[in-house]
């Protein structure tokens, strides 16, 4: 055999093995391609929740779902974040539920860009989108839920107070704040009606009301549904709504002495406080329904402190503003400085 045919034999060989290696790379990439689609497919599947009762069970997804790009997202008032990282229920299922008052334990209302962290255990409802939230690991789940014909929003009738007290179980009232449709427990002390939760209002559903000194501790909105707001002095005094007031120095003292009274306790603050809500392992029976929370403070320059450990309320006296500590070392005592600008828990009372 010459040369010249051992040449040939050779480049032959060359140009069967180029063919067969771009045989094989085509095959991978069609396979890849189907496996990515066939991926992409399965995590798009929400399963939706087998009944509205059932509210740590109300989203799941397939095991199969891509994990997100990044954690957390941000939610307005006019539309949710569109981003890869937040998986939206197809609307075609939305209407298979509705949102019933307290599916939720954090509700969102007349806000803008709250940014929600993930992973977390809470799940959030966006009045105004009417948006079930709930994170899936790190991913942000959202499922439209229209409000339950009996939940919607509540509006104040003309010529209606601005609020109402209804009787409900274990010696506890109702008071309806039909400026923003929010409900708190009242509670009778002696002779007087208080407030059995702190005070959560800053505007009004129609806007006509809006303050602008209010604070969720920390800047994060879910404590202002867990402990209420804080309010400097200027928005303390106009907070409370119609038919209620922040108490005098008399009516704190009176509260004080009142509960001291028939708990026959030596510390008031045993009977007043939550019960699981206070840090140090302090003893905490609240058998005067009081419950006070330690919802801490706000200083002037915007420092938070106190939280689990110490309740401030606001309190007036000859128009002057003080506020009222229950902590371990203060026995619901005044405070002897008026601290105007910081930011205190409001406990309304009835006038």
């Amino acid at each position: 055999m010459n040369i010249q045919n051992l040449s040939l034999i050779r480049s032959a060989v060359v140009l069967l093995s180029f063919s067969i290696l771009m045989l094989a790379c085509e095959d991978s990439s069609t396979s890849s391609s189907l496996d990515m689609q066939t991926d992409q497919s399965s995590s798009s599947k929400l399963v939706a929740p087998a009944s509205s009762d059932e509210n740590e069970k109300l989203l799941s997804s397939s095991s199969e779902k891509r994990e997100p790009a990044s954690c957390s997202s941000e939610i307005g008032t006019k539309s949710a974040s569109s981003s890869s990282f937040v998986n939206k229920k197809p609307s075609s299922s939305s209407m298979e539920t509705c949102y019933k008052e307290g599916m939720a334990k954090v509700t969102l209302k007349s806000v803008e860009n709250i940014k929600i962290e993930c992973p977390n255990s809470l799940t959030y409802y966006n009045r105004d989108l009417q948006i079930f939230y709930k994170c899936e690991g790190a991913a942000l789940i959202e499922f439209d839920m229209p409000p339950c014909e009996s939940d919607g929003p509540v509006s104040s009738s003309s010529g209606a107070s601005s609020s109402s007290i209804a009787p409900s179980g274990h010696g506890y009232g109702t008071l309806l704040d039909n400026r923003d449709g929010k409900s708190y427990k009242t509670v009778v002390v002696g002779n007087e009606t208080w407030m059995a939760e702190n005070l959560n209002f800053y505007k009004s559903l129609d806007g006509s009301i809006v303050l602008d000194s209010t604070f969720c501790y920390d800047d994060i909105l879910s404590n202002c549904e867990k402990y209420g707001r804080l309010y400097q002095e200027e928005d303390a005094v106009k907070a409370c709504p119609e038919g209620w007031r922040v108490p005098t120095e008399e009516e704190w003292a009176y509260l004080r002495n009142t509960v001291k009274a028939e708990n026959g306790v030596e510390d008031v603050n045993v009977p007043l406080r939550a019960v699981g809500a206070w840090e140090d392992n302090v003893p905490a029976t609240n058998a005067s329904g009081f419950s006070a929370v330690p919802a801490g403070y706000r200083t002037k320059s915007g420092i938070y402190d106190g939280e689990g450990t110490r309740a401030y309320f606001w309190g007036e006296n000859n128009m002057l503003y003080y506020g009222w500590i229950l902590s371990r070392q203060y026995e619901l005592d005044k405070e002897s400085l008026i601290r105007g600008y910081y930011a205190y828990s409001v406990r309304c009372i009835m006038e």
